[in-house]
């Protein structure tokens, strides 16, 4: 396991950032809040910091994963994952 997402996990436990639920280990995912796909765009080297992860359950990873990263949609999902995480 990434020691960022074993971080994530043993400050905020298996919940969702995003929707709340618990969720068991293989259920959860460690999501980038700033995408990996847009730091390659912009050649920078990919965050993998503990501030720029978040652990989002299955069907909340699929979700953030359908919005335009530029959308105010995506940067709300971003807020409610700040807020919620510990």
């Amino acid at each position: 396991m990434h020691p960022t997402k074993e971080l994530l996990i043993q400050n905020n436990g298996l919940r969702c950032m995003l929707c709340g639920k618990r969720v068991t280990y293989n259920y959860i995912n460690w999501h980038h809040i700033i995408p990996k796909s847009e730091c390659k765009r912009n050649n920078e080297p990919i965050d993998n910091s503990y501030e720029n992860g978040s652990l989002l359950c299955l069907n909340c990873h699929a979700y953030v994963h359908t919005l335009d990263y530029s959308s105010q949609e995506y940067k709300k999902a971003m807020r409610t994952i700040r807020q919620n995480k510990k």
